[in-house]
């Protein structure tokens, strides 16, 4: 069973099979519990971390996870990166899908039980009904709090192909053109402004004189924001839900 998110830049196929190839092996001979591990760039702080434990057989540097480590604030990171034993967890992962479940009724039984309640249940005239019900019992928590952080059977291997996570507005910006200091897409124009990321549409953006926004026109929303706050933005959007009048909008 291969995990891979949907939000992820990968350059160089080959690598990046051959990567996925060796941590199929590792899964078959070790019985254990894969992820991908990136060598980290700059103090981030919006990945969580992976400390890189003893080494195991691999063309690709592999290891035993020492330990998972949550997303540290700017000075944490810093620290991490000088170390050099931290890895960037990218969120991909493989194992095998026995193995998973296994580890699974050992930390997660509430979810073991639902989830083997719903497999008794596939192919039934009770299935929907069933898996409703039991997704509402189900606690919305991820494989890395769940699992991977408690499993003594966690492995890494080291990411050697060109990886990002283009999963927010700061990351994505990687990818613009650049224009006088700013990333830029769209009818947008900037003058005296600096370190500003701007999603333009139709209408022409014009920033003048301004620093550190990230600007952007979705056509019946425009949102402009301090791009310090880009990890935060999720807690926005959850408020906006939960108003009548401005829900309708996301």
């Amino acid at each position: 069973m291969i995990v891979l998110p949907s939000d992820h830049y990968i350059e160089n196929d080959k690598v990046f099979i051959d990567t996925i190839n060796q941590a199929v092996e590792t899964v078959e001979r070790k019985r254990g519990l894969v992820t991908i591990g990136v060598p980290p760039t700059r103090p981030e702080t919006g990945y969580g971390y992976i400390e890189t434990g003893e080494r195991t057989i691999g063309e690709i540097a592999s290891f035993k996870v020492e330990r998972f480590l949550e997303k540290p604030n700017t000075e944490v990171a810093k620290d991490l990166i000088i170390k050099g034993t931290y890895l960037w967890n990218s969120g991909m992962f493989v194992w095998r899908a026995d193995v998973f479940l296994r580890e699974m009724e050992k930390y997660l039984p509430k979810m073991y039980k639902s989830m083997m309640n719903i497999y008794s249940h596939i192919e039934t005239e009770d299935e929907e009904k069933v898996i409703r019900e039991e997704y509402e019992l189900i606690d919305g928590i991820s494989v890395d709090f769940g699992i991977m952080q408690k499993t003594r059977k966690a492995y890494v291997i080291k990411c050697e192909f060109i990886w990002d996570d283009i999963g927010n507005f700061l990351s994505l910006s990687r990818f613009l053109k650049n224009f006088r200091g700013n990333n830029v897409i769209g009818n947008t124009f900037l003058e005296e402004s600096d370190d500003c990321t701007v999603f333009g549409g139709d209408k022409l953006i014009i920033g003048f004189g301004v620093k550190d926004l990230i600007i952007v026109d979705a056509g019946d929303v425009m949102l402009v924001m301090d791009k310090n706050k880009d990890q935060e933005i999720k807690h926005l959007v959850n408020k906006l839900r939960k108003k009548d009048d401005l829900g309708k909008y996301i």
